[in-house]
């Protein structure tokens, strides 16, 4: 117990850390006691529980929700000015402020406006659903205060009740306390909504001494609230004992500071976070430990899809391959872990990829239609170009040379040179890839049949790491009478026009929107490694009689990076989630809520990598079969040569910043343990007068239009 005075024993008043042998020795008639921060406490603050209910009704029913209080805070507080409104009430009627549950509920709905009042049933229904709600996550938060059963053993007294100020009424207390073991000590007890007086003022101690006929003198009070359990009570002439257990009062103290600073409150949480140990000795020590430290990236993410998709009612998400599969992981156990308190959509994966449904969506093989993918690449060679379209560009290569071009060749802006506009145009090569063109569009939709799609009515709900949207942009030519939203991690400027089936978010920036956080999309590579999987990329699909197969292409040097590296992150962002789930659950934060230190863990990724990342990074080979053609390999390497050359010869600038621009990563590359100072520090250098450069004026640098996702 702390050394303020208002904490001190006084007249008819004892603490629980210093009983008075006189009241341990004395019978008394009824022996209440106070049931929050003594027989049962909370692991958050009480109003968490309250943001949690709010969290449920924008769930569940957003779309009876103005736009404007579509958000757990705005909702809290509407709540609450709902609570002050009917103890106004109360208190006019000669009454104490107190108020039952439901009515809360019932003002608090009126007050967002919300749009079904006027049915009756669905009303009672929606009362029902948030009673059920709030209580189940009264039990999910509380537990019982771990010295009160031996504290009340020292007070015997004939009668033994529990007395509360509480919205909920005695059958709820009792259903909690039974639910954690206090029923033994405690079976009964008065709730003020019940009888709209409160301990407070005091008349709840005397309504008790009416209804029960005791004399105060022969009643004993243990509660922790300095005004209603110890002043109140000894001024209505009750024994009082103040009850406050040092440890437990300051694990009440440190919620109530969380609760008005919950962002600071969050990354304490967050840096001091313990998942289980990677004890597994196949297991990386620093990546898993890595992923455990990144994991608020990617379970806000998911948690972001996972709330969206629950507020639109959505049957179920589908996750894209490859880097879906890690979400669908991390979206399986929070749901498994009813992260959201609520049912959540079924979740699958769809084996897609940009290979496999680029062709498949283009209606035919003229300029306007390749214009989606040269939009992103600029530079392409025609051997690329039929490679992404899933043809073997030998096949071609007499066509080609009959036109003047070079399979493997790069041109800028094919779209505007002769020689590949009568390549498109020519009968033989038209009649071919249209052909083929079909024939992928009748595979495509033969595995989606497989896959349950589409479904009539349906709203496709995509998920994929970004960064335009591609393949769902494939999948929406496809299916145009399907419309489908899509959630991505990031997105980059749209360089086509988007059909207009299609809508997309994202959860971190979206240059389509704002500029805000935009760098943390210069360089995606890194994620996109760390969130891959070994399956390898979809390169088509094979119907047989009964089922579609899915053709993939594993690539062992690719893979080895992936078992060196990014399985030792997942798994390290996996084993997170037991703490993720329960933290967010019972402290009701948001996916919102979680999002600045979800990009400040992305920042860091990208900006100040540790070197084993680093390490990693720079020996892999990435697929980029679609639009360029071929694996890139990070292991490639300047020397310090070709960068002092670059600040003299415009053909050695162009040079290095291809290189920069295969390499994916310069932050990276600078973290990398193998390179010499001196060549970091002229690439330091380098970059500072690249910069310069841009800022005078852009820089023809001749590098093509890179990553579309």
């Amino acid at each position: 117990m702390g050394n303020s005075p208002l904490l001190q024993p006084g007249p008819g008043h004892t603490s629980a850390g210093n009983v008075s042998t006189r009241h341990v020795a004395t019978r008394f008639d009824l022996l209440t006691v106070d049931v929050w921060d003594t027989l049962l406490r909370r692991r958050c603050h009480p109003d968490s529980v309250k943001l949690h209910v709010c969290r449920v009704l924008m769930l569940t029913h957003a779309d009876a929700l103005p736009a404007s209080t579509q958000d757990p805070h705005v909702l809290l507080r509407l709540r609450q000015q709902a609570e002050h409104e009917l103890g106004e009430q109360c208190r006019r009627r000669g009454l104490d402020d107190e108020y039952g549950h439901r009515d809360v509920y019932l003002r608090w709905l009126e007050l967002v406006q919300f749009d079904k009042l006027e049915d009756q049933p669905q009303t009672a229904e929606l009362l029902r659903l948030l009673e059920t709600a709030e209580l189940a996550q009264e039990r999910l938060v509380s537990y019982a205060d771990p010295s009160i059963a031996s504290t009340l053993a020292a007070y015997p007294a004939r009668k033994v009740l529990f007395l509360s100020d509480f919205y909920f009424p005695a059958a709820a207390i009792q259903d909690l306390l039974s639910c954690h073991g206090l029923d033994a000590q405690v079976r009964d007890g008065l709730v003020s909504c019940e009888v709209g007086v409160n301990k407070r003022s005091g008349r709840l101690f005397s309504h008790l001494h009416d209804r029960l006929s005791v004399a105060p003198a022969r009643h004993l009070h243990i509660g922790d609230n300095m005004l209603g359990d110890v002043r109140a009570a000894r001024g209505v002439g009750i024994t009082s004992v103040h009850y406050q257990p040092d440890a437990e009062h300051a694990r009440r103290e440190r919620l109530e500071a969380g609760f008005q600073d919950r962002q600071n409150f969050l990354r304490d949480a967050a840096d001091h976070m313990r998942c289980a140990p990677a004890t597994n000795a196949a297991v990386d020590a620093e990546m898993h430990a890595y992923g455990c430290r990144c994991s608020p990236l990617f379970v806000g993410f998911v948690l972001d899809v996972m709330e969206r998709t629950t507020a639109a009612r959505a049957e179920r998400v589908r996750f894209f391959t490859r880097e879906g599969e890690f979400f669908l992981e991390i979206y399986r156990r929070l749901a498994t872990q009813d992260v959201l308190g609520v049912p959540v959509p079924g979740a699958d994966l769809l084996h897609v990829s940009r290979l496999a449904t680029f062709a498949a969506s283009l209606p035919a093989f003229s300029a306007d239609e390749l214009m989606r993918i040269w939009n992103q690449y600029s530079v392409q060679s025609v051997g690329a170009l039929l490679g992404s379209l899933g043809l073997a560009p030998a096949d071609f290569a007499d066509a080609a040379s009959r036109l003047g071009l070079e399979l493997a060749a790069p041109i800028r802006y094919p779209w505007q040179d002769a020689r590949v506009l009568a390549f498109l145009n020519d009968n033989t090569v038209r009649g071919t890839v249209e052909s083929h063109l079909r024939q992928r569009r009748d595979e495509l939709l033969a595995y989606l049949g497989q896959a349950g799609l589409p479904r009539p009515g349906e709203r496709l709900h995509i998920t994929d790491i970004g960064w335009r949207g591609t393949i769902q942009d494939n999948l929406a030519h496809t299916l145009p009478a399907v419309q489908m939203h899509g959630y991505y991690l990031g997105l980059s400027r749209f360089l086509n026009r988007q059909p207009l089936n299609a809508s997309k978010t994202a959860y971190g920036p979206n240059l389509n929107e704002t500029d805000a956080d935009g760098a943390l999309l210069d360089f995606v590579a890194p994620i996109e490694m760390l969130c891959n999987s070994a399956g390898g990329s979809v390169l088509q699909y094979r119907p047989h009689d009964d089922r579609v197969e899915v053709v993939r292409q594993i690539d062992g040097e690719e893979n080895a990076v992936f078992h060196a590296c990014a399985q030792h992150f997942q798994r390290g962002v996996l084993d997170s989630i037991p703490f993720w789930a329960d933290f967010l659950r019972t402290h009701a934060y948001t996916a919102s809520d979680l999002r600045p230190l979800a990009l400040a863990r992305w920042r860091e990724i990208i900006d100040h990598p540790p070197v084993f990342l680093a390490r990693a990074y720079f020996r892999l080979k990435h697929n980029e079969t679609f639009g360029v053609g071929e694996f890139e390999d990070k292991r490639e390497m300047l020397s310090t040569v070709d960068l002092l050359l670059a600040f003299v010869s415009a053909t050695r600038r162009d040079v290095v910043n291809r290189f920069l621009s295969r390499m994916g990563w310069i932050p990276g590359m600078l973290a990398r343990p193998d390179i010499s100072r001196a060549f970091r520090s002229v690439l330091r250098v380098y970059l500072w007068a690249r910069r310069a450069r841009q800022r005078r004026g852009p820089a023809k640098t001749g590098m093509p239009v890179r990553r579309s996702g």
